[in-house]
């Protein structure tokens, strides 16, 4: 288990929000959090999406989720994302306003939020959330209204699990992914059924 920051999230993310712009990249925002960035990135992208959204709005975050969550999964020490990511505006230009949203409630999570250290925090649980967290991204790029809420909620424990080696974190976020694929198989079923009673109709 590696050992937990000394300074909160909740800090770094106000002493963000303070000195952002409009004009602020990912590309930027991945420099201003250094060694947090996976975790922080991933909760910074994935929280938006725990309101309902229309489809295919999930995709801005998606994408850039994808990349990062890859390379949590193999291991790798800092964050890279190619350049068109990284010149992107986050948030659509509105970084302050959605860091000001996000604060507060990543205050109030992290009062119960501490290091416990677990199969789930080590080296190898990090990589298997890399996995999963991956899973979550790629199923938030899908055009399903409100299929993005499940997976988002992974992520973010997921990020948090990341950030304060939270093993209780890591396992909801486990939950929220066994959520996404039940979530994945009922409304493939229905889809299923659906298609199936539409070719009985008309046959």
């Amino acid at each position: 288990m590696r050992q937990p920051h000394s300074e909160r999230l909740s800090d770094i993310l106000t002493r963000l929000s303070k000195n952002s712009t409009p004009d602020m990249t990912l590309g930027d925002v991945v420099r201003e959090l250094g060694e947090r960035g996976f975790g922080a990135l991933i909760l910074l992208l994935a929280a938006p999406n725990l309101i309902p959204l229309p489809p295919g709005s999930s995709l801005v975050f998606g994408v850039p989720l994808v990349f990062i969550t890859a390379q949590l999964m193999i291991k790798q020490d800092k964050v890279w994302l190619p350049k068109r990511l990284a010149e992107m505006k986050v948030g659509g230009g509105r970084l302050p306003y959605l860091l000001e949203r996000l604060v507060p409630s990543v205050v109030k999570v992290e009062k119960f939020l501490k290091p416990r250290g677990t199969l789930l925090t080590s080296s190898y649980g990090e990589r298997l959330a890399g996995f999963a967290g991956l899973f979550a991204a790629i199923v938030m790029l899908l055009p399903i209204l409100f299929a993005h809420m499940a997976p988002a909620f992974a992520l973010c424990c997921f990020a948090l699990g990341l950030i304060e080696q939270d093993e209780i974190a890591m396992a909801a976020g486990w939950l929220g992914t066994i959520g996404t694929i039940i979530i994945l198989y009922f409304l493939g079923s229905v889809a299923f059924l659906f298609v199936r009673t539409g070719i009985h109709f008309f046959s």
